[in-house]
This record gives C-alpha cells, structure tokens and sequence, in this order.
C-alpha cells in the first residue's frame, strides 16, 4: 500500500531575507543542498534529485500561484500521489510526501538555507526532511513580484519507466518496455505482476498452476539498474496495470497499459 505523507502548511511572512542572485533552477537545488545537509546531520543517506519530482513541484507551486490557494489540495481536488499519477505515471514510488513554504518580502530577496532551516523548524516539515525512507527529492519554486512559493517532492522511489506509457498498446503486437530500478533492495528481490482488465480472468501459469486476475512478468535485467520485460495481453482488451514489488507487497501507482 502506497504511504502518502504531508505536512502542516508553513507560513513564512516579513523575513529580512538576503541573497546573491540566483536563477530559480540555482534556488532550487541550492534547497536539495541544504535539505541533505540536514540529513548528513543525522547521520541519513542524501536524497538524490528527481527532475520529474521537480516538474511535478513546480506544477504545483505554479498553480497555488495562478489559481490563489496555499494548500496541498489543488484547484482540481488532487493530492500530491494524484498529482503523480497524472503528470509522472511512469514512476511507481512506495511512498510519497510533500512541504510548502510561501514568502511574502518586500525586499524581493530569499535564501534557500533560510527556508530550508524555516522548514526543519516546523515538526511536520522536519519529518519528511529527516525521513530515512525518502530516497529522492524533487523541488519546484515560482516568484511573482514579493512572493515566492517553494515545493519539496519526496519520494521513495520503486521503478521508472524509461518512457512515458503509449496512449494504446494493440493486443496482438504486445509490448517491450524498459525501466530504471530505483530502490536500494537488492535487485534480485523484484517481482512483477500484471492485473488483467478483468480480475476474475484466469491466466494459466503451467500445467499444475494458474493464477486470478493477473500473471506473472518476467524481469529481465540488461545492467545492474536497468531492466526490460516483455509484455502480452493474454486476456483481451481493457486497461492493464503493471505492479511490482517485492515478496509480500506490490505497488501499482501510475503504470497503466491500454490496450486495444
């Protein structure tokens, strides 16, 4: 099951806040910097940067913008795991979470180490900063004139697939999908299924097995971190979905394969 945290929205007003000038790229990976400098602190892995996690913050910080709310709701109802699925589906994460930061400064002037520290000050914050299961960040910041607001995507990250999902996939012809292994298990602990369109479909493992709305994908490794399965659609049109995981739980966010 997908682990979602977000936290307590963080207010920052009327800072005195100075920097050099920075492009909004700079900003945002000077926050990562300071965000793993916090972490080596304690002693936890740094957090590598996910420029689609990135994308997907600057989606919403962009929107709190445009559209006049500060929350983690956005205009269309979605949170942060649905914001994934929409507009970064060929990531599959075992958990997920989120931090807001907004500045209001009539000096135009922010630094990221002071929003960093502004969000290790506030408990919720700190708990995703500080969160030995996040394994990726991706951060997102859009300034208006003396306001700036700033988000933080964290993730867990599973799999990603190396190109977005086909809008259809045919039956007949199958599909040969590559993706990037992402998780710090060992490789050799990853399994795969399909789920059918159909969960009472009966698929036909051997002569002696056979499984129920769903089967079994073979994971074929290229390199250490990269691998490929061969998919067929062995029970007729509808919307697949790939799952993977390891012995004892599957995630199935994001990967869905229409197939005609």
């Amino acid at each position: 099951m997908l682990r979602l945290r977000i936290c307590i929205i963080l207010l920052i007003s009327n800072g005195l806040l100075f920097s050099a000038r920075l492009t909004i790229r700079q900003f945002e990976h000077q926050i990562w910097q300071y965000t793993n400098q916090e972490r080596l602190k304690e002693g936890l892995q740094p957090l590598l940067y996910d420029e689609g996690l990135a994308d997907l913050a600057r989606i919403h910080s962009r929107n709190m913008l445009n559209f006049g709310f500060f929350a983690h709701k956005d205009h269309l109802g979605d949170m942060v795991g649905d914001r994934k699925n929409k507009y970064y589906p060929q990531l599959v994460i075992i958990s997920i979470g989120e931090n807001l930061a907004r500045f209001f400064n009539s000096q135009k002037t922010y630094t990221p180490q002071e929003l960093v520290e502004g969000w290790m000050n506030s408990p919720e914050h700190r708990k995703n900063i500080l969160d030995k299961d996040y394994t990726y960040l991706g951060v997102g910041v859009v300034n208006y004139g003396d306001r700036l607001i700033a988000t933080q995507n964290f993730a867990t990250s599973l799999v990603k697939m190396l190109e977005p999902p086909a809008r259809i996939y045919k039956r007949k012809h199958g599909a040969m999908l590559k993706f990037e292994y992402l998780s710090t298990r060992p490789t050799k602990d990853l399994n795969c299924v399909l789920r059918f369109p159909d969960p009472k479909s009966r698929y036909q493992i051997d002569s002696q097995h056979y499984s129920i709305g769903s089967k079994p994908v073979q994971v074929n490794w290229l390199d250490a971190r990269t691998f490929q399965l061969d998919v067929d659609f062995p029970a007729g049109k509808g919307n697949y979905e790939l799952c993977f995981g390891f012995e004892g739980g599957y995630y199935c966010e994001g990967i869905k394969l229409r197939v005609k």
